[in-house]
């Protein structure tokens, strides 16, 4: 990656909507690569153990190892850096609820980054993290599935990226159905469960209404909303459109079965396991939801959800 401008493509989205698979594709494309959650870098950078995509211990990736020694430095200096910067995100874009801070952050960027404050040094040490993944790896293009709607007002306000959205949204009762089923390891959520279901449904509306006001702050060109539906059923054509968008067209490797793509080894810091999974596999949309949610679960998410539903093309009566 040539120059001073480091381009970054943010996949904005809920748990549970399919941004892992998504961003794992993308960072197949030839220029492009994919660093998964990398709001998790600093925090994970002080667990000996945490592993990166391609399996190994972040400290021991032939990859991770070279990037955390150039943005932190040696092993016996790494804990305490790597906990500043940790404590100056956490002030800066917060880490629950994020939804609530993106009006005050797209506010501050007609202001610039305000001196002295964890904002602007965690804006800094953010850019030297994006540069050292460029310069380590080549890449023409680095996918950023942090998620969160307060990264991305963030990286609007820092004049050395050039950064361009997709924002996955899922049918809200498919992403409450995946929710409950992996609290509950991975059994059916069959039960009555209100209060965690309109959690969800809660997460569900405002992170996607954040994650839209982040996108309407770009020119239309520099972002685009994808159904996770609509991706599983057309994967190529989704991820070479994101790839347009991006400004680096390229297609994903063509599987000879219609519905199947490879995935292969990459080398992302954060996200769910699906991101050690390599290989070929069957993509189809996940619809359990309509005969393992229960009714009232599935009611509550309903309403709660029918405005935006209706607006991202999702029918009630489904």
């Amino acid at each position: 990656m040539s120059g001073e401008c480091l381009r970054v493509l943010y996949v904005l989205g809920i748990y549970h909507s399919g941004t892992t698979l998504l961003s794992n594709l993308l960072g197949q494309l030839e220029g492009f690569f994919c660093v998964g959650e990398l709001r998790s870098v600093w925090r994970k950078s002080m667990v000996p153990n945490a592993r990166c995509g391609c399996g190994e211990r972040m400290a021991e990736c032939q990859i991770w190892s070279q990037i955390l020694h150039a943005v932190l430095g040696e092993q016996h200096d790494r804990e305490a850096l790597a906990r500043k910067i940790w404590q100056w995100q956490r002030e800066a874009v917060h880490e629950v609820h994020t939804w609530r801070y993106v009006p005050g952050l797209l506010r501050q960027r007609s202001r610039g980054l305000p001196e002295g404050t964890p904002l602007a040094s965690y804006a800094k040490e953010l850019a030297s993290m994006y540069r050292a993944i460029a310069a380590e790896t080549g890449a023409a293009v680095i996918v950023d599935s942090s998620k969160e709607p307060t990264d991305a007002a963030l990286l609007l306000m820092m004049p050395e990226v050039d950064v361009t959205f997709v924002q996955i949204v899922r049918d809200p009762r498919g992403t409450a159905n995946s929710i409950l089923r992996f609290r509950d390891g991975g059994q059916p959520a069959t039960q009555r469960r209100l209060r965690q279901s309109a959690y969800a449904a809660l997460s569900w509306s405002a992170g996607n209404m954040a994650g839209a006001a982040v996108r309407r702050a770009v020119a239309p060109s520099r972002s685009m909303l994808v159904r996770y539906e609509d991706f599983v059923s057309q994967p190529a054509d989704t991820v070479h459109a994101i790839a347009e968008l991006a400004g680096k067209p390229a297609w994903l490797a063509a599987h000879p079965e219609p519905g199947k793509v490879y995935l292969d080894t990459v080398h992302t810091v954060g996200g769910n396991n699906n991101r050690f999974r390599t290989g070929e596999i069957q993509l189809s949309e996940e619809t359990t939801w309509r005969s393992q949610l229960h009714p009232l679960n599935r009611a509550a998410v309903t309403i709660m959800c029918a405005p935006l539903m209706a607006r991202y093309g999702y029918q009630l009566a489904s």
